[in-house]
C-alpha cells in the first residue's frame, strides 16, 4: 500500500522550474558537490538496525552511484536549531525524528521533510542558490523500522528508503512524477536508487546525461548548461567516432545549452585530426528547428577550424559537431563565450484580439510572472505565450509555483486569431499539488499557453516547461 510522501523546502530563494528532462531537479545545489551530515540520531528499529546505520547506508547509495559526495559525521545535531520564524537554519546539517517540523505541524501523511538553505548565486537572486543547509526531520507519529523489498500490508514505513529520497531533495532533486524513481512523491515497493535518480544527480553535479530527441538524435545535456550571464565562457572535448548518429553522412554530437537572455555568442570549434564543421541552432519547445537561428560554419576559424559569432535571443540552442566530409572521425574542443547586457528579452508582442497582447515565445523554458498589472479575466490576471507546431507532436506542458496555486489552459489558433477546437486546462497535477499539466498530442498549427491562477487575484512567479514525449 503506497503512502504519500510530500515534502516542503524552507528555502531563501524561489524554486526555479526544472528542464525538459525526465528527472526533476531545482537550480540549487552545493557548490563543493559534496555534504556532510550529522548521523548521531539515536536508537533502533523494531526489526534491531539502528536508525543512524541505515541513514548512512542510504547516503552510501547516493555517493556509490552518482557524482554527488555524501559524508558522515557520527555525533548528534538538532535538525530544527535556527529554524523557525524567519530563520533559516544553523549551516550544520541533522536528522531526527520530531513531532512537528520545527514547530509547524506536519500535515496529514507526511513522512519526513527535508529543509533547504543557502546563499543565492547571485546578487539579484535569479538564478538559485548554494545549498549550505539541508536538515532532514522525519515524523516520529509514523510507524517506522527498516526493511527491504515490498511496503508492508501494516503501513509499517520503511526508514531507509524515506531517507533516500529526502537525501535526493538534500542534493537539489524535485519530486519525479513520471518515471520510475525514488524521488516519485509516493513511496513504492521500489527500495533502492533508480536509473532516473542517478541520472538527475549527475546531471547536476558534473556527469553529463543525455535525451532522446524527435530527430532520431541524442542530445548531450552538459553539466550547468544554463548560461544566464552578464558573460559565461566554457569549454568542452569530444570525440567523433563511428558509434555516434549520422547526419548527411556525416557524425555527429549535439549538445543543448539554454541562454537565459538575448546574448552575444562566440562558438569556436578546433581540431587537428578532422575538417571540423559547427552548427548552432535554436529549437522550439516541439524540438522543431527555428530556421532563423540556425547558423553554420565550415572554417570560420583559424585554419580549416570552425567559427559563429552572433546575436542571438534568448532560448535553448543546439550545438551540432560534424565534419566537412563524409564519415571523418577524430577528436575535437568547443570554445563558448557568451554575454548579455541584462536587458528584456526581445520577444515580440502581438494583440491577441481578446483585450490583452500575447508574446511570441517558441521556448521550452520560460519564467514570468503575474502582475496587479496583467490582463484580468474571469478575476484572475493572465499571461498569454504563443508558439507553433510544425510537426505532430505529443508534447507535455507543466506549469509550475510556489506563490500561487497555478491554472494551465492550451488553445489552438486559427487565422484571425480565431480560437479552433481544442481547449485544455488543468488547475492541479495531483492531489495535494497545485502545479498545472497538460499531455496532449498536437498537430502542426499555432497555439496558446494561457498563464492565471486558481483563485482571484493571484500574483506570483511562474515558470513554463514544454516537454516532448518520445514514444
Amino acid at each position: 500500500m503506497s503512502r504519500t510522501l510530500p515534502f516542503a523546502f524552507l528555502f531563501l530563494f524561489l524554486l526555479i522550474a526544472p528542464m525538459a528532462q525526465s528527472y526533476e531537479i531545482s537550480e540549487n545545489f552545493w557548490e563543493s558537490g559534496s555534504a556532510t551530515f550529522h548521523v548521531g540520531i539515536s536508537g533502533n528499529s523494531p526489526s534491531g538496525e539502528s536508525w543512524k546505520s541505515a541513514f548512512t547506508r542510504a547516503m552510501d547509495s547516493w555517493s556509490d552511484a552518482t557524482a554527488f559526495q555524501f559524508f558522515a559525521v557520527d555525533d548528534y545535531i538538532d535538525p530544527c536549531n535556527d529554524r523557525g520564524n524567519d530563520l533559516f537554519g544553523d549551516d550544520i546539517t541533522g536528522i531526527d525524528f520530531t513531532s512537528t517540523i520545527c514547530g509547524t505541524e506536519f500535515n496529514e501523511n507526511v513522512l519526513a521533510v527535508t529543509l533547504t538553505a543557502g546563499v543565492c548565486i547571485n546578487t539579484e537572486c535569479t538564478g538559485g542558490f548554494f545549498i549550505s543547509d539541508a536538515d532532514i526531520v522525519f515524523n516520529e507519529a509514523e510507524p517506522w523500522d527498516v526493511y527491504t523489498g515490498p511496503l508492508r500490508f501494516d503501513n509499517t514505513i520503511d526508514f531507509q528508503r524515506v531517507a533516500l529520497h529526502e537525501l535526493g531533495h538534500a542534493l537539489g532533486l524535485n519530486h519525479e512524477e513520471d518515471e520510475v524513481a525514488i524521488m516519485q512523491a509516493l513511496v513504492t515497493d521500489f527500495d533502492i536508487l533508480q536509473q532516473d535518480d542517478i541520472n538527475g544527480a549527475n546531471f547536476i553535479y558534473g556527469s553529463e546525461s543525455s535525451q532522446s530527441t524527435v530527430h532520431g538524435i541524442d542530445v548531450i545535456l552538459p553539466q550547468n548548461s544554463s548560461l544566464s550571464g552578464p558573460s559565461n565562457s566554457l569549454n568542452f572535448s569530444g570525440n567523433l567516432s563511428s558509434s555516434d548518429a549520422k547526419f548527411d553522412n556525416k557524425f555527429l554530437d549535439l549538445y543543448q545549452y539554454t541562454f537565459e537572455n538575448d546574448s552575444e555568442v562566440d562558438i569556436q570549434l578546433d581540431s587537428s585530426e578532422l575538417n571540423p564543421f559547427l552548427y548552432l541552432a535554436r529549437i522550439s519547445s516541439t524540438q522543431d528547428i527555428l530556421a532563423d537561428w540556425l547558423f553554420t560554419d565550415d572554417n570560420s576559424g583559424s585554419g580549416t577550424n570552425a567559427r559563429v559569432t552572433a546575436d542571438i535571443q534568448a532560448g535553448t540552442y543546439w550545438i551540432g559537431v560534424s565534419s566537412g566530409s563524409d564519415n571523418e572521425e577524430g577528436s575535437y574542443s568547443v570554445s563558448l563565450d557568451s554575454s548579455s547586457s541584462g536587458q528584456e528579452n526581445t520577444f515580440a508582442k502581438v494583440p491577441s484580439g481578446f483585450g490583452l497582447d500575447v508574446e511570441i515565445n517558441p521556448n521550452p523554458n520560460i519564467s514570468g510572472g503575474l502582475s496587479q498589472v496583467d490582463f484580468v479575466f474571469e478575476g484572475k490576471f493572465i499571461d498569454l505565450y504563443q508558439f507553433d507546431v510544425i510537426n505532430p507532436t505529443n508534447l507535455r506542458i507543466d506549469l509550475r509555483s510556489s506563490e500561487f496555486d497555478t491554472h494551465l489552459m492550451l488553445v489552438d489558433v486559427l487565422p484571425g486569431n480565431v480560437l479552433g477546437n481544442i481547449f485544455l486546462q488543468n488547475d492541479d497535477v495531483t492531489d495535494g499539488n497545485s502545479d498545472s499539466r497538460l499531455e496532449q498530442t498536437l498537430q502542426q498549427g499555432t497555439y496558446w499557453i494561457g498563464v492565471t491562477s486558481f483563485s482571484n487575484g493571484e500574483v506570483g512567479d511562474y515558470s513554463i516547461t514544454s516537454t516532448v514525449i518520445i514514444p
